[in-house]
């Protein structure tokens, strides 16, 4: 059983994520969003407060893939906004 919970968005990717149309890189289709989850060792991510110690516990990590409607890709947050950048 998860103990907490993480998002993890770089200021870029938190602004595409909000404002920004989706449209797949490879045909110019519109994208759905889908919000994941998997359970992680807490371990993985870094926090600010030293007397959270994350580590012993595990955690629920969402993050958001985008599927086209037309072609079937899917992409992660990171990717599309890499394909977008380029």
């Amino acid at each position: 059983m998860a103990k907490g919970f993480a998002y993890e968005f770089t200021p870029k990717e938190f602004f595409y994520l909000m404002f920004k149309k989706k449209v797949c890189p490879k045909c110019g289709g519109k994208m759905t969003k889908n919000k994941r989850c998997e359970i992680v060792n807490g371990s993985q991510f870094k926090h600010e407060v030293d007397d959270l110690n994350l580590s012993l516990y595990d955690v629920k990590h969402y993050f958001y893939t985008f599927t086209c409607e037309d072609c079937g890709t899917e992409f992660e947050l990171s990717q599309l906004l890499k394909t977008k950048e380029s």
